[in-house]
């Protein structure tokens, strides 16, 4: 499966060595290096450093929490202010990569409250003057191929998204992503596929995304178990085509229902953003196939939704809407990661209904299947 080529997109083992020679051709003279506190050493990207250093002065900043935080970010566009960059090169999981555009979306602002305005405003970021390059150390987020972000302020996810967004080149090494932990390479990678389904049933897809996403989803289910299991680079280079183009995907259809449930999950219960979609996407996947027409979202055609949800199954080797949805969680539950929701400490229906009241709502109007509040809680917490 080759990648798409109509970004500026270095793929293959090594690659993330040779991100130097782009510098020039991207006018770096000062880079910030965006990237995580760990998994820049320790995924292999750190050799870079020394070819990169020869070519520009670099300044790396990696002091900053998972699940993009405002109160990080004003402190890193201070660092901004101060030492004024003409690259930003983020390498790293989607929280680095996250990071890395944000502080291309918001440069020049450099206090909190001033901050806090232009986040809740939510404009359109339609222009940057840093060049922007990314280098995912994870097959899963797919932030380096989407023009949108997540920042939290308090408890309160934004998502901020506009072309500017978009890097200037996207480096994919998939040997980066093969020194993470099998939990790590589960959680992100089955983010990856949750995103391609979604992505296939959302209200917003075009023929061009579900182009994506149905490329991705058989790359995907079928690298899986292999990459967790022993992060071979064969696997390894499959996980990084297949989340690339959910990206992709996502890109242009947004995600659905999952996604918007697993923000809370994750702020709440401590579960990491990929196990936490994964937690309601099987009974999600069951949902929208047993669906009637009735509750199908206006604009939603019948026909593109079954064929939808007719791919899915097909991809899951399933008959039916429940065979569907136990092909997920049992591919969920190879890889590691409990699908039982009283294990993530989800046990009561009045802790699921403040979950569910707290769900963004643009993302379930991307959904194509309407549901009640109650509809939800039963989605998190069946029975």
């Amino acid at each position: 499966m080759t990648l798409p080529t109509d970004r500026d997109l270095h793929f293959g083992p090594g690659a993330i060595v040779t991100t130097w020679r782009a510098v020039p051709e991207l006018d770096g003279r000062r880079v910030l290096l965006v990237c995580g506190k760990n998994s820049f050493d320790g995924s292999g990207a750190a050799e870079c450093l020394p070819e990169l250093r020869g070519r520009a002065t670099v300044r790396r900043w990696s002091d900053f929490r998972p699940n993009t935080d405002a109160r990080d970010l004003v402190e890193g566009l201070r660092i901004m202010a101060e030492y004024d960059p003409d690259l930003v090169l983020g390498v790293g999981g989607g929280s680095a990569l996250d990071m890395a555009k944000l502080l291309c979306a918001y440069r020049g602002i450099t206090e909190e409250t001033a901050l806090h305005e232009a986040i809740r405003a939510g404009a359109a970021v339609t222009e940057r003057r840093p060049r922007l390059m990314l280098a995912p150390t994870t097959s899963g987020s797919g932030s380096e191929a989407t023009h949108f972000a997540v920042v939290y302020i308090g408890e309160t996810k934004f998502s901020i998204a506009g072309p500017a967004m978009l890097p200037d080149t996207v480096v994919l090494d998939p040997e980066i992503t093969r020194s993470a932990s099998p939990y790590q390479r589960a959680t992100s990678g089955i983010d990856a596929l949750a995103q391609a389904v979604e992505s296939l049933w959302a209200t917003g897809a075009t023929d061009a995304s579900r182009e994506f996403a149905r490329s991705a989803i058989p790359l995907l289910i079928a690298a899986l178990p292999d990459f967790v299991a022993t992060g071979s680079s064969e696997s390894a280079a499959d996980m990084a085509r297949g989340s690339h183009l959910a990206g992709r995907a996502i890109d242009i259809s947004k995600t659905t229902a999952a996604h918007a449930l697993s923000y809370g999950i994750t702020k709440t219960y401590g579960l990491p953003h990929g196990h936490a979609v994964a937690l309601t996407l099987g009974r999600f996947i069951a949902a929208h196939a047993d669906a009637d027409d009735s509750r199908l979202q206006p604009g939603v055609s019948p026909d593109t939704h079954r064929a939808a949800l007719a791919t899915v199954l097909a991809e899951f080797g399933a008959a039916d809407p429940k065979a569907a949805r136990d092909a997920f969680y049992g591919l969920a539950e190879r890889i590691g990661l409990s699908m039982d929701p009283a294990a993530a400490g989800i046990t009561s229906r009045d802790a699921v209904a403040d979950l569910v009241g707290r769900v963004n709502l643009e993302r379930l109007n991307n959904n194509p299947v309407r549901f009640t509040r109650e509809g939800l809680q039963d989605v998190v917490l069946p029975g």
